[in-house]
């Protein structure tokens, strides 16, 4: 934490946080108490029971409600985006005292349904849909420490998340530089590539889709269109187990060295990059799960553009 533009700040996650259960921060909204929320890179803003803020924002027009719903889940919540503090990694027992990464952005104050105890923070991009609040919304790309705002990035590890990008903590990664999106207020998802063999297709299948890094959900999703669907395999539903999946981004087409490489077969409990199952539906992208983080440590450069991808220390 050295001075402006190399100041950083690693938020732990919370002690039972695990690659089966999910990976938590701990943050306080609104002066509200201490609430654990899913780290989601796989969606934009925060969504949070509008009980765990404070009481300030407890008064409202349910008439002005609006809905927020997740592509991979379908899940749906009827709330209302609200501009709120965000205390960043404070303890459950926080006292309201200390330094502690702090942004002031909308969160989406979920009403309904009333019994939601859960949390989200979506720290995504270019996701698109009811889940994609903007960079606006996206609480890692505007926190503050010490009265000086982080680089516009992050760094997603099995240990935590390094709020900042600075020389130091960026160092090992490759990178993949994004485009513009056609509003230019966002960045588009990379292109990876999908690799299929098995008993299910005597010539296999490849394609080329934007690929999520998304550490919201445990599977992995191929959003594909009809006419490019895998031979064989039936749409939502799991693959069945003896299918060789190797995911290149950039695509292993492609004449660029691939910054995130690997292979798993469906069914081996033994490979740690392994989502639980994989799945195909009618779309355009590769959800990768969250399993990517057994073998790769993840950023995300806003300011400069580009994801990166490094083997974490042994």
């Amino acid at each position: 934490m050295s001075g402006i533009n190399e100041l950083s700040y690693q938020v732990p996650f919370t002690s039972d946080s695990n690659l089966v259960s999910g990976l938590h921060v701990s943050a306080a909204l609104g002066g509200g108490a201490p609430h654990a929320f899913l780290l989601d890179t796989g969606s934009v803003g925060i969504l949070v029971p509008r009980s765990v803020l404070g009481p300030d924002y407890q008064q409202f027009d349910p008439s002005q409600d609006i809905e927020f719903q997740y592509a991979s889940s379908g899940n749906k919540y009827c709330g209302q985006w609200v501009e709120v503090p965000v205390v960043l990694g404070v303890p459950a027992d926080w006292d309201g005292t200390g330094d502690y990464p702090i942004a002031d952005v909308e969160v989406f104050a979920v009403d309904r349904p009333a019994g939601f105890d859960g949390g989200v923070f979506g720290v995504g991009f270019g996701i698109g849909g009811l889940a994609d609040g903007g960079p606006a919304r996206n609480p890692l790309l505007h926190m503050s420490y010490q009265g000086e705002r982080l680089k516009h990035g992050y760094i997603v590890s099995v240990q935590g998340v390094d709020v900042g990008l600075t020389t130091f903590n960026t160092e090992g990664f490759a990178f993949i530089a994004l485009q513009r999106d056609i509003s230019d207020e966002d960045w588009m998802q990379p292109f990876g590539s999908i690799d299929l063999s098995g008993d299910f297709s005597a010539d296999g299948y490849y394609v080329d889709l934007p690929i999520l890094m998304d550490t919201g959900i445990d599977d992995m999703i191929l959003w594909v269109g009809a006419d490019d669907a895998p031979p064989n395999l039936a749409s939502n539903t799991a693959f069945p187990a003896g299918i060789s999946v190797n995911l290149s981004a950039p695509p292993a087409d492609s004449a660029s060295e691939p910054v995130l490489q690997y292979s798993f077969m469906t069914g081996d409990i033994y490979q740690p990059m392994a989502p639980p199952q994989v799945e195909w539906r009618i779309g355009n992208g590769i959800n990768t799960g969250i399993n990517v983080l057994a073998g790769a440590d993840y950023l995300y450069d806003a300011a400069g553009g580009r994801v990166g991808f490094r083997s974490p220390p042994a």
